[in-house]
């Protein structure tokens, strides 16, 4: 059975780009999943590994970070900068049990291969991510305690899946690809010189890196080009805070983001 959600009054965890005119994108952790879900479907250039079972793998990449629908009701205030709480700001003790949830919640509704991916996700990210030297103890240990649960249930989900370790490993490392690739688009980061986006699973079941170079405004040059078609669009809701886009407190913020308007972040990527 799924857990109650956890819903922290004061804390949130978004992707936030600043525009040359100084206002404020906003962009939620599940709004940026669903761009990761855009290139995973487009997906599969000769060469590369293509997503299978498509439909499944597509929706676990457009939904790894359902752990924090609950959380992002409640931006939090980051009170050295004035504006909403950044990226990375989180320590594990807290989302571990909230990324153990998500889980569940992809399992309830969806089934194994998402709530497979999910999981191993989150694995992923505790084992590449996490500089167990730099944490406190209580975050490392949060850690460990999710990939020992996780790690059980994994196999078990394979197991019933019928599925090997090499298709599990493929689809996993797409996901953490289009995952890094989401991010950097969200983040409006790359540079003309190229931005190292990820690293591409392909059809040998190897791996080669990802480099974005900026082409326009809302336009990347991918290199190499993963991608089914010539060209791919991608977009998502986001929020625009005006300039300056700081605030004195969290209730200042918080009316500000309540107010903001919506609109649409589309970026167009092409192959070099």
């Amino acid at each position: 059975m799924v857990a109650d959600p956890i819903v922290p009054p004061q804390h949130g965890r978004m992707l936030l780009q600043t525009l040359p005119d100084g206002d404020l994108l906003c962009i939620s952790q599940p709004a940026h999943a669903v761009v990761s879900g855009q290139l995973a479907r487009a997906w599969g250039a000769p060469g590369f590994h293509r997503p299978a079972p498509l439909e499944p793998v597509v929706l676990a990449c457009a939904q790894h970070d359902i752990a924090w629908l609950d959380w992002e009701l409640a931006p939090g205030f980051d009170a050295e900068t004035g504006q909403p709480r950044g990226f990375r700001h989180v320590g594990a003790r807290i989302h571990a049990p909230m990324w153990s949830l998500g889980v569940d919640r992809a399992l309830a509704a969806w089934g194994l291969w998402p709530a497979l991916l999910i999981s191993r996700h989150g694995t992923l990210i505790y084992t590449r991510f996490m500089d167990r030297h730099r944490v406190a103890a209580e975050d490392a240990a949060a850690a460990d305690a999710y990939m020992a649960e996780q790690a059980v249930r994994q196999a078990d989900w394979i197991s019933q899946l019928g599925a090997s370790e090499a298709e599990v490993a493929a689809n996993s490392a797409l996901l953490a690809a289009v995952d890094q690739m989401s991010l950097v688009i969200c983040w409006g980061d790359t540079t003309e010189a190229g931005t190292v986006a990820g690293h591409a699973p392909t059809a040998d079941g190897g791996t080669r890196p990802l480099t974005f170079r900026r082409a326009g405004p809302r336009a990347l040059i991918c290199d190499p080009w993963p991608f089914l078609g010539d060209a791919l669009r991608v977009e998502t809701e986001v929020r625009r805070l005006p300039a300056p886009a700081t605030y004195p407190d969290a209730a200042a913020m918080g009316a500000a983001l309540a107010a903001a308007p919506w609109e649409t972040l589309a970026v167009t990527l092409h192959p070099a």
